[in-house]
């Protein structure tokens, strides 16, 4: 049987990567990116861990675009269009943002002072407690420290803190954090030249906890930057709406240039299939529960199988072509189970609409029940019809169980998948013209009478 030659696509601009997001060499180190999981899979949110693993090997889907996470981006050196009913969304987000920010921030230095004045005053009450004994104790003479020495080594810490630091604070059974600026902190240091009494000292070690307590900037956990208001952010192309055009549409437009005050950040989702083959396959991946915990591959597995029954027959398939060589992304939109890419969907169109089934890997009888669709003549012709439209065949994966393996997935484990195997069926409409052995031409005809 001649196979077809997968079609090439035309004025393709990237360039052929490495078909997995691992190094190829020994020298180069191991990576592990971590996904967060959701309930249709797991999901990326790092940039740069977004685009290795979407551009090697192609595993995954942008939340907001249709493959690689190009959301809000600008393309060609324009900045990207919005309409302006989304510019209006996200004003109105933008300005609950603040107003929620703005409310926990009060309610946050309200807390913090709260239990500074409680931690002060109990460290007052034991200080005058010591003294007291201190003074009926006799004359005790101290030798205090070279004020000049310890201000000298005060200078040569804060010299050292040129960065934002974060603060643990512990007052007694409640663990208080603390974000400290750089600016706050050199205001304080430059108030200790001049060297001090031991009472002054102090006083202004007092002083200095209860501002780096009180004090603190505002921090936006949205964008990661301490003044959303002081920095610039992207530019956004903002059109009219275009829910009823007419001819003059394109006359009357007025577009304007906004700056982008809300970002949309955009995550790289991945399907039960490529955020375990990532996992366990190549070893790549971490999860992220909906706890913070980390997945270890038998919990994810029982998750999975928990969340999709047919997870198990789908991921034999997918590992099955991923280790041949194939990119395989789900086929939902050509009514199959999965689509059979050559080097990517940027470089050729899909050559096979793969279609799971269970059999019997004794009997090869086919195992309905275990099947995520009920495959009729009447589907199936439908289905055949699809394909020859859009260039591609039908590909029929079928899992063969072995008795060996109990049916309940979730009394398994990942060890159990050597033990599969994968029958592939490929289905073709049968031409007479095309497939016919003998034709009788009119002198044979002719001689059999």
């Amino acid at each position: 049987m001649n196979l077809r030659e997968p079609r090439k696509k035309k004025r393709v601009k990237l360039k052929l990567q490495s078909p997995f997001p691992i190094p190829l060499n020994e020298t180069e180190e191991w990576p592990v990116y971590t996904a967060h999981l959701t309930d249709l899979g797991s999901c990326i949110i790092e940039p740069d861990e977004i685009h290795a693993v979407h551009s090697m090997g192609f595993f995954g889907k942008g939340s907001l675009s249709r493959s690689y996470p190009s959301f809000g981006k600008a393309r060609y050196g324009a900045p990207p269009v919005v309409r302006n009913r989304q510019w209006r969304h996200r004003q109105e987000w933008l300005r609950e943002v603040k107003e929620l920010n703005s409310a926990s921030r009060s309610n946050f230095e309200v807390e913090i002072c709260d239990i500074i004045a409680e931690g002060k005053a109990s460290q007052y009450g034991e200080g005058n407690v010591s003294g007291n004994r201190k003074e009926s104790v006799g004359d005790i003479i101290e030798i205090l420290p070279n004020p000049i020495e310890s201000g000298s080594k005060q200078r040569d810490e804060a010299a050292i803190k040129e960065i934002d630091e974060v603060v643990l604070d512990s007052a007694e059974e409640d663990d208080v954090c603390v974000i400290v600026n750089k600016d706050s902190e050199q205001k304080r240091n430059s108030t200790k030249g001049s060297p001090k009494t031991q009472d002054d000292q102090n006083f202004s070690e007092e002083q200095k906890d209860k501002e780096e307590l009180c004090e603190f900037d505002y921090y936006d956990f949205k964008n990661d930057r301490l003044n959303e208001d002081d920095d610039p952010h992207g530019k956004l192309l903002v059109l009219p709406d275009s829910d009823s055009d007419t001819e003059n549409y394109l006359k009357n437009i007025k577009p304007k240039i906004e700056n982008e005050g809300f970002p949309i950040r955009e995550a790289l989702h991945l399907t039960f299939e490529e955020t375990f083959f990532l996992l366990f396959g190549l070893g790549c991946l971490q999860i992220v529960h909906f706890d913070g915990s980390l997945l270890d591959i038998n919990s994810a597995w029982l998750y999975f199988c928990k969340e999709r029954p047919d997870f198990l027959q789908k991921y034999v398939v997918y590992h099955y072509y991923r280790s041949k060589g194939w990119v395989v992304k789900p086929g939902l939109k050509y009514g199959g189970d999965f689509l059979l890419y050559k080097d990517g969907p940027p470089f050729y169109h899909a050559s096979y609409i793969v279609i799971v089934e269970v059999a019997d890997a004794d009997s090869l009888v086919i195992d309905s029940t275990m099947s995520s669709r009920s495959m009729t003549w009447d589907s199936l012709f439908g289905l055949e019809r699809l394909s020859e439209t859009a260039a591609k065949e039908i590909l029929f994966a079928q899992v063969l169980w072995p008795s060996s393996v109990s049916r309940d997935v979730g009394a398994t484990n990942p060890e159990i998948l050597s033990e599969f195997t994968v029958r592939e069926l490929l289905w073709r409409r049968w031409n007479p013209k095309q497939h016919r052995e003998d034709v009788p031409t009119e002198e044979e005809d002719d001689d059999s009478f």
